[in-house]
Parts: C-alpha cells; structure tokens; sequence
C-alpha cells in the first residue's frame, strides 16, 4: 500500500505514506459501524477473601497480611484474576473505609503495594476485604459496551449510569450486592510511574456497584475503535476493499503534493486539485458499496445476541435488590 501511494504521488515521502494510510485506514474505521469492530469478552469477579488479618501503616502504601490471609490470597489467585488487579479495604467486611488498588504483591512475604499511600488509620492484626471492584476491557482500543449480563442472574447491568450518580447514591461505597450498574472510572492509573506498572496501563476502566464479592461470570458485548496498521504484514479488515482505504490516502496524498508543488513555470505539473476531488468520489463510492455490504452481518450480530431489546431494569428475588433504584 506504501508503494502504490507513492508511485500515485512520486515526490512523496515513503515514511510518510504510511502515516497517510494510517490517517485514510481511521477514517473510514469511524466512518461506520462495522462488523470487524464489535467483539465479545467476559468479566468474572473473583470471590471476597477476607480470613485471616492484616497490619496497615497510615502514609504507607504496604500492607502486611498474616500467614492465614496469605493462604487465602494465594488460593484465590486465578488466571481470571490476578491478587494485582483487586482492591484493598481495611476494616472488618461489610466496611467503608477507604478502597486501594494492590500493585503488587510478595505471595511468600505477604507484603502488599498499595497504589497510593494508606489514609485509614494505622491498624495492626485488623480485618480486611481483597475484592476486584474495577475491570478493564480486553483491548485498549475499546470504545464502548452494547451489553454486559450476569450468566447466573440473568440480568444485565445498566450501562448509563454516571460517576456523579453513583457518587451520590452511594457515595462510601457501602453497598455489597450482585452488581447492578458498570460505571466508567476513567484510564487505568494503577502502579503508573512505579516498577510495578499495571499490564494495562492506559486502559479505560470501569467499576462494577454494588461491591461484588461472589464469583460470577459476566458476558459482554462491545465495540472497539480498531488498531492501525504497524507491521509491513499487517492487513485491513476484509470487510473493507483496500481500493477505498487507499482512495482516501491518495486524496491526502494530492493534497500534500498541491500544497508542496513547484511554483516554477518551467516545473508545472498536474493540477491535484481536481486529483483530490476524484479521490474523494472514489472513496465515497467504495464506502458506500462496503458499508451496504456489512451492514447485514451487523444486524445479525444484534439479533443474534439479542442485543436488539436489551433489559436495563431487573430486580433480583434472592439478593432483594433492583437496579438501577
């Protein structure tokens, strides 16, 4: 794609035909809602480990678990959830103090690293809950949820609730219940600057409320922005013809050359004015054609899954709560 760009508009540079593609590939990415961009994951909650003791220092930001709580901590652990990606609150279960991201953890010495500095006063052989309240997508990329649904409760969380909502109806964070709502948190902070950086760092995150403290698989459904092209083998979607990527890159292309054009009479070339204009028709053609073409394996994907009446509201008969409320 680099060459044929380049032979369209010989004086251009090869490095910075590949930022063009890039540029065209992005386009036309966002210029629809395509297949190739929808994805399906999953989000399990690990359960509540709480046995055992810890010892907190306020300004530190380690913990010391005792012998009984490392057992349990270790136990814990999964390939669907590392003791790294949980949270920390000190104090007996169900509490209120304050919730800390563990960073990093010694499963021999039991010492824990907090994200931030220990506010809650210093407290030695006290209660505790590991717990993960906050989760990220499987791909940083990810642009937002068309589902997320509880397999065992046949719910699915409210996707529109807001920070500034669930701060102020439940601003401690004291409810413990099957998860109603999955709240956007922001970008993941967590070890940022330290040697233990998260393995997903600058992803967005999301808290899942109330506070899950029992095992449950979550089933999720989403879109993602898509990725650029960075290897010389790295291909675009099938879904899109490379004729319409590369007819967006040459009207970038065509532009470069007018603005960068010799002014010379004797060096007067083609006018890449009207060049531009008949890229940007082929490009709107080819969109046209490939969008009709996709749009049929998106709408199965919606009536498949079921996403076409999705459930907001539920109310949950063992656990006795609602949501939203």
């Amino acid at each position: 794609m680099q060459a044929e760009l380049r032979g369209s508009v010989p004086k251009l540079p090869f490095s910075y035909a590949k930022t063009l593609i890039n540029r065209a590939w992005r386009h036309v990415r966002e210029s629809h809602l395509w297949s190739f961009n929808l994805f399906q994951s999953s989000l399990v909650t690990p359960p509540l480990v709480s046995s055992g003791t810890v010892t907190t220092t306020q300004g530190l930001s380690t913990v010391t678990f005792d012998s009984v709580a490392l057992a349990a901590l270790n136990a814990s652990e999964s390939i669907t959830s590392l003791v790294t990606q949980r949270q920390f609150r000190p104090g007996a279960y169900p509490g209120i103090a304050g919730i800390y991201s563990i960073i990093a953890f010694d499963p021999i010495g039991g010492v824990a690293t907090l994200d931030r500095p220990m506010d809650d006063a210093t407290a030695t052989g006290t209660s505790y809950s590991v717990y993960q309240a906050y989760y990220v997508p499987p791909m940083q990329d990810f642009l937002t949820w068309l589902s997320v649904r509880n397999l065992s409760w046949s719910n699915s969380l409210d996707l529109t609730m807001t920070r500034q909502e669930l701060d102020t109806k439940d601003p401690q964070r004291s409810l413990y219940s099957t998860p109603s709502a999955i709240v956007a948190l922001g970008t993941d902070q967590r070890g940022a600057g330290t040697p233990t950086p998260s393995a997903t760092l600058n992803y967005p995150m999301f808290e899942l409320w109330g506070q899950p403290v029992a095992p449950y698989t979550y089933q999720c459904y989403g879109i993602r922005r898509g990725t650029e092209l960075v290897n010389p083998t790295d291909t675009i979607a099938p879904q899109v013809g490379q004729s319409c990527v590369m007819a967006k890159a040459r009207q970038y292309a065509y532009e470069w050359a007018e603005a960068n054009k010799d002014m010379s009479p004797r060096s007067q070339g083609p006018d890449f004015r009207f060049l531009m204009a008949q890229a940007e028709a082929e490009y709107k053609k080819d969109l046209i054609m490939y969008r009709r073409q996709d749009k049929e394996f998106v709408d199965n994907y919606y009536y498949i899954h079921g996403l076409t009446g999705e459930r907001i509201y539920h109310y949950d008969t063992i656990a006795a709560t609602a949501g939203p409320s």
